[in-house]
């Protein structure tokens, strides 16, 4: 019964002008590449090498929606599977103290890419209907460790999630049909950062593909169709138009970055500097575009796209024993995408109306380093260099740290207006991140486990924003 419902309303909504199916294809290019850095190791093993498979297959749900003559807009969600081994193996120390290491991984990599991408058709010739596109891709993966890297033992440890954003651009064709649509395509894309990250430290001869490309065949299905090109959801007067598009731009009236009281920031070190203590600040906007979709009579579903940034300081001391002291000053910068998809209950009241919203809300948070300052203070330098900070280095080269990706319920309420073909509207939302995006601990000392204690800096769990929008 739901699920009639469902696609009546679809029908319903649309106006005969959104096509649902499924895509699948092959990768043109590696997800990983490999090399033989050094093929000189120990138990018949090289010293740093690796290998890595593609599986040959792409596949998932699609869905495409007519907004205006020759501008469509494409979604799908496409899973993929690749693998990789990483072997390094050396000896270590000297004299009565060699010891010979060899670390052996396997990992598989679970992959979901979701490229929302913008197609404009070009002239028809027959039945074939050539199309370029372009957008933006989302990928999230999941790195799972097969092969433990001690020899003889087999251990499964699920669960290294990762995200990564990406430009998208494709060339194809589909074949006219009044109900059913097959589609070629070839499509490029250019992610911003490595969507896998791999180890570096153990294994630099492995390393994630940025550029990617793939050929890809599809079948949609018209839903309610019954002409191959039915008017666009944005096409006719403002008064029949179920969908609407705009954008959105607000305040933040709490921080995005917290630092917990317990945190001491008043123990003075050599450095003149705290022992461990950080400083936040939140860019107090947001922005982005906002789509609305008029479901049946009050009611309507809404999704945006906000980008939001905040930044933050980290200075921590360490004790290297014999070496001396360090201290570190770190300043990062987050980039931070939420997208709300919500339901929107309205009652007019007089002149304006009055709405409800609630739903779910997804963020992406980039964390990159952008600046550091390392002093080294040097207790037991001779000669030349006299006990007091010996070494200062400024390094400004940006250094991504983390991504996260994150989910919380999400609450509203405002008012919106007419104005003619405009619609203005302000609201108050509230959203609730039972997860922190942003956590940073306490530092290890001596290359121990992080002391106990709070974390440093963290993302906070409860978040309020002012919106104003404009829906055309």
């Amino acid at each position: 019964m739901r699920v009639a419902l469902f696609l009546a309303l679809a029908t319903s909504v649309f106006a005969q002008s959104v096509e649902v199916g499924v895509e699948g294809g092959i990768p043109i290019t590696h997800d990983f590449t490999a090399q033989t850095l050094n093929p000189n190791g120990v138990f018949g093993l090289c010293g740093e090498c690796g290998t890595q498979r593609t599986l040959p297959y792409l596949i998932g749900p699609a869905i495409q929606i007519h907004l205006w003559r020759f501008l469509y807009l494409h979604a799908q969600a496409l899973y993929g599977r690749a693998d990789y081994i990483g072997v390094h193996s050396y000896v270590s120390g000297s004299g009565v103290s060699i010891q010979s290491i060899s670390i052996v991984e396997k990992h598989g990599i679970d992959r979901w890419e979701v490229p929302i991408l913008l197609k404009f058709r070009l002239p028809s010739r027959h039945f074939v209907r050539p199309f370029v596109a372009a957008g933006v891709a989302l990928e999230h993966s999941t790195d799972t460790e097969l092969i433990d890297p001690m020899p003889g033992f087999i251990n499964i440890v699920y669960g290294v999630p990762n995200s990564a954003t990406g430009a998208t651009f494709g060339a194809g064709a589909s074949f006219g049909s009044r109900r059913v649509r097959p589609s070629i395509e070839f499509r490029y894309t250019r992610w911003s950062d490595q969507p896998v990250p791999v180890n570096h430290l153990e294994f630099s001869a492995i390393q994630s593909k940025r550029d990617e490309a793939q050929i890809l065949a599809g079948l949609m299905f018209g839903v309610g169709r019954t002409q191959p090109d039915s008017r666009g959801v944005l096409e006719g007067p403002p008064s029949e138009r179920r969908v609407s598009l705009g954008f959105k731009g607000g305040l933040q009236l709490t921080d995005g970055l917290s630092i917990p009281p317990s945190v001491n920031r008043n123990t003075i070190t050599v450095f003149g500097a705290c022992f461990e203590c950080g400083t936040a600040r939140t860019v107090p906007y947001v922005v982005g575009p906002a789509l609305e979709v008029r479901l049946i009579g009050s009611l309507a579903t809404t999704a945006e796209a906000f980008y939001s940034r905040a930044d933050y300081n980290h200075t921590f001391f360490q004790n290297q024993l014999s070496a001396g002291y360090a201290n570190t000053e770190e300043k990062h910068i987050v980039d931070r995408w939420e997208a709300p998809l919500l339901l929107k209950y309205s009652f007019k009241m007089r002149r304006i109306t009055v709405f409800v919203t609630a739903g779910a809300s997804i963020q992406y948070d980039r964390d990159a380093r952008v600046r550091a300052i390392y002093k080294q203070y040097c207790f037991t330098c001779l000669g030349r260099f006299q006990a007091g900070i010996s070494k200062v280095i400024l390094d400004t080269h940006s250094t991504l740290v983390n991504q996260s990706l994150v989910a919380g319920p999400t609450a509203g309420v405002g008012a919106s207006f007419h104005a003619g073909r405009v619609h203005p509207s302000i609201e108050a939302r509230y959203t609730y991140w039972p997860d922190r995006a942003i956590v940073v601990e306490p530092t290890p000392q001596f290359a121990l486990p992080p002391p106990p204690g709070p974390p440093i800096i963290t993302s906070s769990h409860s978040q309020v924003q002012l919106l104003v929008g404009f829906l055309f």
